[in-house]
């Protein structure tokens, strides 16, 4: 296991952790292969049980290039507004893109950043994108009706009506998940911050369309909206999703779970924080429009939504360690002696068990208790080992260079373990080097 320590902290109620241990792996370099394995979370070609989903989960990484791309096309259509505008050659398709594509970058990172902490991988990068456009679109809709009980007035109230609206469209949202799949706290973490995103996202669009065509007064909104949307709709709605969900996950009692604690706080505090974000300085007693105030009163907004954020998303993954350590305790206690057995090639009939004191390393080197034949080079000279950790047998591919298989269409990830089973097929390469896996 890779995160033997977060994990370990994670166990306690009161988790010791910082945003420092959470974005501790970001920068680390990646491949393109990896990149595409990561967004296929929640797939069928990319999907953990409650034994494994500890060993799978890797820190969130995967928002950091879809950053970097997401300003690098900011970017470009920036410089084709510029170029168009030298030219005279401007048209109505460089309007939309800069209407449309630049507010939408930064919730969507948020959005997917907060997708990457979801320990069970339950929820796939297409339902995620389903949520954020569908709940955007109903959060909206569910906004307006909300005029009816909180009038139309200064922009500090809209706190109170929209905070309600992604709150009964992230609940049904929630509600109609937890009929398919299990509900873990960080399932409403993320579908809040999905829902958020899309509000968040939506609404910056709405602003710039209200500009009628002025670019300066535009691209200023837009990169302030960006920049503030750090503390905007996905940080609001999130929390109080998972903290509702982690309720739910006990209670079947929808009014239960809004009674609880956890919920009761969150939701009052990202209504107060929004309601304090969009007050005017004059409304809290300064008089004084200084934008030093103004900015000072952002970024204390924002550190508050993040400590907030903090708090309940601690919570949610105590839950998954939990539920995962005591998964993977099971499969352990039931799984003692192992037995791999060559069913197809050169070395069929051989045999290795073990009862955990052991690693068994299968390739073309000398010293492996399986050596297969140097002719036969699809399998690497060390191809891939099996060994009992914490959660089990494990089977890891050694960066091999044409893959290993469970079953005839699995191919496993270079350097992730995979929890096996009793009567699984191994394949090396190809289907004339197999291995069948029994626990006697």
């Amino acid at each position: 296991m890779g995160y033997t320590r977060f994990y370990g902290k994670l166990q306690q109620e009161t988790a010791d952790i910082t945003w420092r241990d959470v974005f501790s792996e970001y920068k680390n370099k990646h491949t393109r292969k990896e990149l595409e394995y990561a967004l296929l979370a929640g797939t069928a070609w990319n999907s953990v049980t409650e034994a494994d989903m500890l060993q799978k989960w890797k820190k969130p990484w995967v928002f950091y290039p879809l950053l970097r791309g997401g300003l690098g096309i900011v970017a470009v259509i920036y410089g084709l507004l510029m170029i168009s505008l030298f030219t005279s050659h401007l048209t109505d398709a460089y309007i939309v893109m800069l209407t449309i594509i630049p507010p939408l970058v930064m919730p969507v990172i948020l959005m997917i950043f907060i997708w990457e902490l979801n320990i069970p991988r339950n929820l796939s990068v297409y339902e995620l994108f389903l949520f954020f456009l569908l709940g955007g679109v109903a959060s909206f809709f569910v906004t307006a009706l909300m005029y009816e009980f909180v009038g139309n007035g200064p922009a500090s109230l809209a706190a109170f009506r929209e905070e309600p609206a992604k709150f009964a469209v992230s609940l049904l949202f929630l509600h109609l998940f937890s009929k398919k799949k299990k509900l873990y706290g960080l399932t409403g973490l993320v579908i809040g911050a999905a829902v958020g995103a899309g509000f968040g996202g939506f609404e910056s669009i709405a602003y710039a369309q209200r500009m009628g065509g002025n670019l300066s007064a535009i691209i200023v909104n837009q990169i302030l909206r960006g920049i503030f949307s750090l503390g905007g709709h996905v940080v609001f709605c999130a929390p109080y999703m998972g903290a509702i969900a982690l309720n739910m996950s006990r209670s079947k009692a929808a009014v239960d779970c809004l009674l609880e604690r956890d919920f009761m706080t969150t939701f009052a505090a990202s209504t107060a924080l929004h309601f304090l974000w969009n007050c005017s300085l004059p409304e809290l007693g300064i008089p004084s429009n200084s934008p030093v105030l103004y900015m000072g009163k952002s970024i204390l907004v924002i550190v508050l939504l993040w400590m907030e954020l903090l708090y309940i998303a601690k919570k949610c993954l105590h839950q998954a360690v939990v539920f995962g350590m005591e998964r993977q305790g099971n499969i352990l206690a039931q799984t003692q002696r192992i037995r791999v057995e060559c069913v197809t090639g050169v070395i069929r009939g051989a045999v290795w068990e073990s009862e955990g004191n052991e690693i068994l390393t299968i390739g073309r080197n000398a010293n492996m208790v399986f050596q297969i034949p140097a002719s036969l080079g699809t399998v690497s000279r060390r191809h891939c080992s099996i060994q009992r950790t914490y959660q089990g047998w494990t089977l890891r591919d050694l960066h091999s260079t044409c893959g290993t298989f469970v079953g005839k269409n699995q191919k496993l990830m270079p350097g992730l373990d995979y929890v096996l089973h009793s009567g699984e097929i191994i394949y090396l390469a190809g289907k004339e080097n197999a291995f069948r896996v029994t626990f006697p």
